[in-house]
């Protein structure tokens, strides 16, 4: 039931035939009963047309995907961290006089990783967190961990500071570029794929940010099909397929897995407290999980 009240919200994009943001959005208003419809606005040329049509129709907020997020980001009057180191945004909450950047990706990411395991996240732990890719998806997750990190740090001595964040990627000049951008020299380093192999007992998280995997993209991997073991675990962000090669590849090593798709849901979540001001009960929370794998599996 919808009355002039109703807030309208969406997400902005080409192409969306695949998208899950309705699913989250729309059971979250439900669940909270919130007066609001979340809606797909899909066109190819949206820098052309720009943000007045979605201020006419009064939206108050939207999702912004691939390719818009850089645009997106150009739009806003005001920008959050995130969005400002990365210069990419994924939600926009719009009113006649403000129009407000967020990036949620990494915050998604992180929720995802802390739920499954916080001890993953330990400063103390000498374990190393293992970052795959240099792109958009990389640099959104590792401003996010690096944060979390730095700020669970400043209690510690210095001498009991042992979390180190290691980028494998093709791109060497970006990885450098993500570094500088977040002033984390001492945090995050470069690794080989060879150094990899040699101190992979030494990680015990590994994260996949690239599209390599994902239904339609081929390529060589970053990693050796016989790097995973029974104390590592893998978050592989691409979703679709449920079960990518690299899961496979490390479920049969005994490795323990995050779902891809937590991270959509988490950033959703997250989305949904800025467009709202509402914070999603536990058991809301299960339940949408609950109903995007079952969405998933069904695409799958």
């Amino acid at each position: 039931m919808y009355s002039k009240h109703t807030q309208i919200f969406g997400i902005l994009g080409y192409p969306l035939g695949h998208t899950l943001s309705p699913w989250i959005h729309n059971n979250l208003f439900a669940f909270s009963k919130f007066d609001g419809v979340y809606l797909v606005f899909e066109k190819e040329n949206w820098k052309e047309t720009g943000l007045k049509p979605l201020l006419d129709l009064n939206v108050k907020g939207v999702s912004v995907t691939i390719p818009f997020k850089e645009w997106a980001f150009t739009q806003a009057n005001s920008v959050c961290k995130a969005s400002e180191t990365m210069k990419a945004s994924n939600t926009l909450v719009l009113t006649q006089d403000q129009i407000s950047a967020h990036n949620t990706d990494g915050e998604g990411a992180l929720r995802s990783i802390l739920e499954s395991d916080s001890r993953l996240l330990k400063p103390q732990d000498p374990s190393s967190i293992l970052i795959l890719g240099s792109g958009g998806s990389a640099k959104g997750i590792l401003f996010s961990l690096a944060e979390y990190l730095k700020e669970k740090s400043k209690s510690l001595p210095s001498d009991q500071i042992k979390k180190k964040i290691k980028i494998l990627a093709r791109n060497q000049t970006a990885i450098q570029e993500i570094i500088d951008s977040l002033q984390a020299e001492d945090l995050i380093l470069p690794i080989t794929k060879e150094e990899t192999m040699d101190s992979k007992k030494d990680i015990s998280l590994v994260v996949h940010t690239t599209p390599l995997g994902m239904k339609g993209v081929g390529g060589e991997p970053l990693l050796d099909k016989n790097f995973f073991h029974k104390n590592c675990t893998l978050f592989d962000i691409v979703y679709n397929p449920l079960e990518t090669s690299l899961v496979k590849e490390a479920k049969k090593a005994k490795s323990k897995i995050i779902p891809g798709y937590s991270m959509l849901l988490y950033q959703g979540i997250r989305q949904f407290e800025i467009f709202t001001g509402i914070t999603p009960k536990d058991k809301w929370i299960r339940k949408l999980d609950s109903i995007l794998l079952k969405e998933l599996k069904k695409r799958n």
